[in-house]
This record gives C-alpha cells, structure tokens and sequence, in this order.
C-alpha cells in the first residue's frame, strides 16, 4: 500500500520521484543502445576487411598455383 501512494499523488498523478525515476531509465537505455549499435557497426567494418585480406591471400595463392 505505501509504494501506491509513492507512485500516485492524492490528485491520481505520478509522483515526481517516480517519474524521475523513469526518466533516468530510458536515458541510461538510450545511451547504452547507442553504444551498442556503434560498437555492432565497428565490429562489422572491421569483419569485413578481415574477409577482404583472406579472400585476397586466398586468390593470390591461388592464382600462383596455376
């Protein structure tokens, strides 16, 4: 019962402590989804160039074979 009169004011509104609360959340969750985004982005360019150089050894022995 005490934790339904912290979240809701006499007038059936949320209590600035809780919606601070909630608030503080959502920017922790945008930050980190933004971090988390950049760092799958990062990870991907540097895959790629990984591929790029084996396909490209891969090739050049290949090409020295025949």
């Amino acid at each position: 019962m005490r934790i339904i009169k912290f979240i809701k004011s006499n007038r059936g509104q949320i209590s600035l402590e809780f919606s601070m609360l909630i608030m503080v959340i959502i920017v922790s969750a945008l930050i980190v989804s933004y971090y988390l985004i950049s760092t799958a982005i990062d990870v991907r360019k540097a895959d790629i160039a990984t591929i790029n150089a084996t396909s490209n050894a891969a090739k050049d022995a290949l090409s020295t074979v025949s």
